[in-house]
């Protein structure tokens, strides 16, 4: 299996860069040599960095929980983005038992401790689905989406359900029933 810190092989030639490029030049043609060298790494992404840091245990994946529940705490009443956010105490201990894994040296899936915000019409078992409506207000679904589940099992940690327009009827959200 790739390590996801590796790129794939096929990915690399996007950031290549040609070390010749060839113009063309009011009817002569002449040739280009850069000074560059080839690139081998792919952009930077906060993924990938969260990530290395979690594995090489730089950054626990508890003290990211935290930081991010402290962030949203600061920031929720102002933007009026979730509709439902767990308890800390759920974040907190997602974050313990995959801070214990990745200390037993199990694998933890591409995704270890990347925090993800589920928008309300996509089911979750452990939280109220009700796409945006009074309607389905009190709803809690027997089961995960199967986008939720695969977010889970390759590591995710799913720290609330995002506002939106009544059952997704719109794009700015102002239609939403709790807004």
């Amino acid at each position: 299996m790739l390590s996801t810190l590796q790129t794939p092989r096929s990915s690399l030639s996007r950031f290549t860069l040609p070390s010749t490029i060839t113009t063309l030049a009011s009817n002569s043609q002449s040739t280009l040599t850069t000074t560059q060298s080839p690139t081998t790494s792919p952009p930077q992404s906060q993924i990938l960095s969260i990530r290395h840091s979690l594995l090489t245990r730089n950054l626990s994946a508890v003290d990211l929980a935290r930081s991010y529940l402290t962030r949203l705490r600061l920031t929720e009443p102002h933007l009026r983005s979730f509709l439902h956010i767990p308890d800390d105490q759920t974040i907190i201990s997602q974050a313990n038992d995959l801070d214990r894994r990745i200390a037993a040296g199990e694998d933890v899936g591409p995704l270890a401790g990347v925090l993800v915000a589920v928008k309300d019409n996509i089911c979750t078992a452990d939280m109220p689905s009700t796409g945006g409506s009074r309607i389905l207000q009190n709803y809690r679904p027997p089961f995960d989406a199967t986008a939720v589940k695969k977010l889970k099992e390759l590591g995710g940690i799913v720290v609330g359900k995002t506002n939106m327009d009544e059952f997704g009827m719109g794009s700015t959200t102002e239609a939403s029933a709790f807004q």
